[in-house]
């Protein structure tokens, strides 16, 4: 039996796919199956279900999703799919840049690192010349004493760049889920760059929908904030 975790990430692709700027083009940076989520590091999935959440199985209506996204598309909202995200738990933070080294190192794409806020520590994986392309992040975290770490570790999150405001895009996530969904306004130095959505826990593992303000500048982060390992 497939993981049902797998098979709602497949429907959420395959919803966004309705609009081309949410189409993955290259396929050998991501791809999902029913079985993995292949990538130029190995299968992600197996990371995501090193520890799981231990909150219970529960997830919003892939039809109320994909009229967030409808909605978004009929604005002329989306601008591109930026990244998608993968946080994970891991015993030692050397020893997994040691082994994502030495699998980027085999591939067509760059390992890059980005300052990090939190416990964890973000990876890209691309190529920071192609600004406008989508990238992987991943989120390795060794330890947190976060009280809402069941919220987010493990998590999967889908980040699209938007030409909105953060007041709009909450009014447009609450407008299809209501209640349902909590949008998060998360701010550096007093700006609104993204506001998450955590649209539920399936199989253990968190997915959230960061939604990316027009604040965010795509090629100043990618060209200035990343520093490339490899």
């Amino acid at each position: 039996m497939e993981p049902i975790f797998l098979s709602t990430l497949e429907e959420l692709f395959k919803t966004l796919s309705l609009n081309k700027k949410l189409v993955i083009k290259d396929k050998n940076l991501i791809s999902f199956s029913n079985k993995k989520i292949q990538s130029p590091v190995g299968d992600i999935f197996p990371l995501l279900t090193r520890q799981k959440s231990n909150l219970k199985d529960q997830f919003v209506e892939i039809e109320k999703f994909k009229k967030l996204i409808t909605i978004l598309s009929e604005n002329n909202a989306v601008v591109r799919l930026n990244h998608v995200g993968c946080c994970y738990k891991i015993d030692s933070q050397g020893a997994e840049e040691k082994r994502l080294f030495d699998l980027i190192n085999d591939s067509q794409f760059h390992l890059y690192v980005e300052p990090s806020n939190d416990d964890g520590v973000w990876f890209f994986i691309g190529n920071s010349d192609k600004w406008q392309e989508m990238m992987i992040e991943l989120i390795p975290v060794v330890s947190t004493s976060d009280k809402w770490k069941e919220y987010w570790l493990p998590h999967i999150q889908i980040d699209i760049d938007t030409t909105l405001s953060e007041e709009e895009i909450i009014e447009y996530v609450q407008s299809v889920f209501g209640k349902e969904v909590t949008p998060f306004p998360i701010e550096i130095d007093g700006i609104v760059y993204i506001v998450r959505n955590r649209l539920g826990t399936v199989g253990g593992i968190n997915i959230m929908l960061d939604l990316a303000t027009k604040a965010r500048n795509v090629q100043f982060q990618r060209q200035k904030l990343l520093k490339e390992i490899v």
